[in-house]
């Protein structure tokens, strides 16, 4: 072939299909990873970000929002160490704080470099630790260690990371130093009460609570700064004098959390306090009978069912791990105040069954004398009494569990059951809302019609729609 021929052969190849149909997927494809390039760059420019995880990890609650949004003080955030030793989970949320408030600043403070501002924070004789965070606002700061932005499972043979607590203990530090209200927490003594164990005292502490003791012996009313009352597994009964005390307080807009521990001898002053609002400890074990309704292979160990209850609600919701060992059956009176609303946060199914204290029986088979369920387990009470004289509403709330040993099993559930309750009891719902977030991972729940579905097209569908797609392409392909 001479080069003209040649010559004429390739500038007729320029305009054959071939080379039209090739030019047209060169350009496109191209087009296609220049689009893709622009979309990535353009979107590390937007502030907006999505939370696509299942427990919505990164996202802040209304409640968070709605402290942010009526900050009147700066707040500055400072992390411990330096910039690239942040964790970046813990930096995205602070991050979102700032981008929600221009009040909120975010800082580094290294302990290294810079041990004279560290010096600053020292509380308690302890120094700063990297991976800590200081929330700070005018003269007050609180400082919030890596540990306590976790909770941890103790119910294992070693310690496991269970969920993340970063925006609790961040919103509740804001409303901290912004001097927020500090409520006072009374914990009876005097009657053999246990002691409220050091996790539930520092997740308190966490939500801002004031902490003290009482012993109500000698004392005509409870002290007038008593925001609440936590009463926790007495081993002995109220006197007289201070059931009086205690109702008192009550009548009074009081607010208060039993936790109620099974006892062979009953406790007529204890039930006084409790008939006034409508229930009574029935002193009897309660012996789950449905399946799946206890742990262990124990039917002691219960897994109760849930109401409706704003308290029960991110727990169910959540799917936080709770368990009720020992639980004893309350039970709600027929005869009650019109004024006073009972509901049912902890219930067993219409298969358990209540055994009497005293009971020498040691089967866990249902006996003729044993009580028949379902069982409230435990209860909140509110009893809105109006008052002519002063023309207003007086509120009393209570929550009455008939277990104490919730709180002591390890699991994350109980230790949110007793911190919804107290700030229900208090009047603080919003606080609810803000849990802390699961780390475990969430298994796929595929039901038997999904999978069929998702059989048909991974098996027939998708590879029928290559097969067509792939005939179409060939027999276009011929005719070029």
């Amino acid at each position: 072939m001479n080069s003209g021929n040649r010559k004429a052969s390739i500038i007729q190849s320029f305009s054959s299909k071939k080379f039209k149909y090739g030019s047209y997927a060169t350009v496109m494809t191209i087009i296609v990873i220049a689009a893709v390039i622009i979309v990535n760059l353009v979107a590390d420019l937007i502030p907006v970000r999505i939370d696509l995880t299942w427990n919505k990890l990164y996202s802040l609650s209304e409640q968070t929002f709605k402290v942010l949004d009526g900050l009147e003080d700066d707040v500055t955030i400072y992390f411990v160490g330096e910039p690239d030793s942040v964790n970046l989970v813990i930096k995205e949320i602070v991050q979102r704080y700032a981008s929600r408030s221009n009040r909120i600043s975010i800082d580094y403070i290294d302990p290294v470099r810079d041990p004279i501002t560290a010096q600053k924070y020292t509380k308690d004789g302890r120094s700063l630790s990297t991976g800590s965070i200081v929330v700070e606002s005018g003269e007050k700061f609180r400082v919030i260690s890596q540990y306590d932005m976790y909770n941890f499972s103790s119910n294992t043979s070693q310690l496991q990371v269970e969920s993340l607590a970063v925006e609790q203990r961040l919103t509740s530090a804001i409303l901290f130093v912004s001097g927020a209200e500090m409520p006072v927490a009374y914990l009876l003594e005097g009657h053999g009460e246990a002691i409220l164990d050091y996790n539930t005292r520092k997740q308190m502490e966490l939500d801002n609570f004031n902490i003290q003791n009482l012993n109500l012996l000698g004392k005509d009313a409870v002290p007038d700064d008593a925001d609440l009352l936590i009463i926790n597994a007495p081993t002995r009964d109220l006197s007289e004098d201070e059931a009086k005390v205690l109702k008192a307080y009550l009548e009074n807009e009081g607010k208060a959390i039993f936790l109620m521990n099974l006892l062979i001898e009953d406790l007529p002053n204890f039930q006084s306090v409790f008939q006034t609002y409508g229930i009574r400890m029935t002193n009897s074990l309660v012996i789950e009978g449905e399946q799946g309704r206890y742990i262990g292979g124990n039917p002691l160990f219960l897994l109760p069912q849930y109401g409706s209850h704003e308290i029960v609600s991110p727990i169910k919701t959540n799917d936080l791990p709770l368990y009720i060992p020992g639980g004893q059956a309350i039970e709600i009176l027929d005869t009650k105040r019109n004024t006073t609303t009972i509901e049912t946060l902890l219930s067993t199914s219409d298969k358990a069954f209540a055994r009497a204290a005293n009971s020498e029986s040691t089967s866990l088979e249902k006996q003729e004398e044993d009580l028949a369920g379902p069982f409230s387990l435990a209860v909140a009470i509110e009893d809105r009494v109006y008052n002519l004289a002063a023309n207003e509403t007086y509120t009393t709330r209570l929550v009455v569990i008939g277990n104490a040993e919730f709180l002591n099993t390890g699991f994350e559930g109980g230790v949110d059951l007793f911190l919804n309750s107290l700030n229900w009891v208090f009047e603080r719902e919003e606080s609810i809302s803000i849990r802390p977030k699961s780390l475990g991972v969430q298994p796929l729940k595929v039901t038997n019609t999904q999978l069929r579905i998702y059989t048909i097209l991974s098996m027939i569908v998708i590879p029928v729609g290559c097969l067509i797609a792939g005939l179409v392409v060939w027999l276009r392909r011929r005719h070029l």
